[in-house]
């Protein structure tokens, strides 16, 4: 079943749809299936899926800013890319995504591209910050079952600049720009938007979200 599919004993499971962006134009689109997670590099050598061998996690490098005409945005994005370091990892233990930003670029998330509460979230460089708690998305499913707005399944990431805008420019003005879809999350989410109610009340989800302890 879905739900089985989205869990490994008592801890959810997930892969993860990347796509980036150069000032809002999609520069690059990869699935990661390591469920540990992965860590978002600049390293144009790297030309196929590998894996840091120390953590476990995925290596995605973004794209060398190539086809961009304007070279003023040209040159601000390779700076950002270049002081990349060891980049953003994002990290799923424990039902928690978490994230830490490991090199000089200031990393700034929310959950979506459209966010205009004006309020920038820094992602930490001492300790990883919880991003997204799976608890959350549950309680959120189970409220949108009833009628409110559904939770949200995807984080968005800027990198160099802060997010959300305290002037509330667009994401598309942003220079790099990424976002990660949960897609375990979006399953469960399509199963809410097609099936109603009947199928987040059924006997399955909530006996695997009572074994979680979730509920």
């Amino acid at each position: 079943s879905t739900v089985k599919e989205t869990r490994d004993g008592d801890s959810f499971k997930t892969h993860f749809r990347i796509t980036v962006y150069y000032r809002g134009v999609e520069v690059a689109k990869q699935q990661v299936d390591t469920e540990a997670g992965f860590r978002l590099v600049y390293r144009p050598d790297l030309v196929s899926a590998a894996v840091d061998p120390k953590t476990g996690l995925s290596l995605v490098s973004l794209p060398q800013p190539k086809g961009i005409l304007d070279q003023t945005q040209a040159r601000l994005t390779q700076r950002i890319l270049d002081m990349l370091g060891d980049g953003l990892e994002v990290r799923v233990s424990a039902n928690v995504v978490s994230g830490q930003r490991l090199g000089e670029t200031k990393v700034f998330w929310s959950f979506c591209r459209s966010d205009n509460s004006r309020q920038p979230q820094e992602i930490s460089k001492r300790n990883p910050d919880q991003l997204y708690l799976f608890r959350n998305f549950i309680q959120g499913i189970i409220r949108f079952s009833n009628g409110e707005s559904s939770p949200p399944c995807s984080l968005f990431f800027c990198l160099g600049e802060k997010w959300p805008d305290p002037d509330n420019r667009p994401w598309d003005k942003k220079l790099i720009t990424v976002e990660v879809v949960l897609i375990s999350m979006e399953l469960l989410k399509t199963i809410a938007v097609e099936g109603g109610a009947s199928s987040l009340r059924s006997v399955e989800l909530q006996v695997s979200l009572e074994q979680m302890d979730l509920c």
